[in-house]
């Protein structure tokens, strides 16, 4: 089922603010939500990664993490086609350069259910902390467009080139 252009306008209320975004053929607009909870360790990195756009008349979703779950039984990798989650319980495989940020970083599933590249237009790199301290971060997060193929769990594959997405790695 398509999702119609005027359902896709979200707005978003903060405290008496109000904005529209989104809802015109010319501009969908997508947004993700990042919710941690729980008590981290004082060392830690990961990778996440999202993107979401129209294939025709679908509308796709994707997520992606790695890293801080290796070895849990659990990951947070899948996938929306249309509003249908498919799920893939096991970890991905994230290729990419902590030194070149901006060159492709390629996501794909061993299974075979996922495998895209994102090409980065834009590094959002922030770093805290001199590197000598017992405490700091640093993160490369990038932004761009991802391009590649998803298959639900009913062997439906689906391909595209230009879904709007975004990858990190933090540590």
């Amino acid at each position: 089922m398509a999702v119609p252009a005027a359902a896709r306008a979200w707005i978003c209320t903060y405290a008496p603010r109000r904005w529209k975004v989104g809802g015109s053929d010319k501009c969908d607009a997508w947004g993700v939500l990042d919710v941690g909870r729980g008590r981290w360790p004082s060392e830690l990195s990961w990778n996440w990664g999202g993107g979401a756009g129209s294939i025709g008349d679908q509308t796709i979703g994707l997520q992606f993490g790695a890293k801080w779950t290796e070895g849990s039984g659990f990951t947070e990798n899948g996938f929306i086609v249309d509003g249908a989650l498919t799920k893939i319980g096991r970890e991905l495989d994230w290729s990419y350069n902590w030194d070149d940020p901006m060159a492709p970083w390629h996501i794909a599933d061993p299974g075979g259910q996922l495998d895209v590249m994102l090409t980065p237009r834009y590094d959002k790199h922030s770093k805290s902390g001199d590197g000598g301290s017992e405490y700091g971060s640093e993160t490369h997060q990038v932004f761009g467009t991802f391009a590649g193929a998803v298959c639900t769990d009913d062997g439906r594959t689906y391909t595209f080139d230009s879904l709007q997405g975004f990858a990190e790695e933090a540590r």
